[in-house]
């Protein structure tokens, strides 16, 4: 595994590494796991462009708004863990 690391450009194409695992995908939000933990990811219009778990990296484009690590989001969509 490499380390993680982030690259955001223009909000519109996102390269993430140090992807372990994507548990929810959706043209408006991603959940991931990453070396460092979970990572929400929320924004409009989402696909993706390349995805290679063997080398935990990950490629996203479209409209990017939100970038969130936190526990929360390994359960799954915002809207099931405010439910819970």
């Amino acid at each position: 595994m490499s380390k993680h690391q982030i690259k955001l450009i223009n909000r519109e194409l996102i390269e993430i590494t140090g992807v372990t695992e994507v548990l929810n995908y959706s043209e408006e939000e991603v959940n991931l796991e990453t070396e460092l933990g979970p990572l929400f990811i929320t924004g409009e219009g989402f696909n993706i462009k390349q995805l290679n778990l063997d080398d935990g990296e990950l490629v996203i484009n479209g409209h990017i708004m939100n970038l969130d690590y936190s526990e929360n989001a390994k359960g799954g969509s915002f809207l099931n863990n405010l439910f819970k």
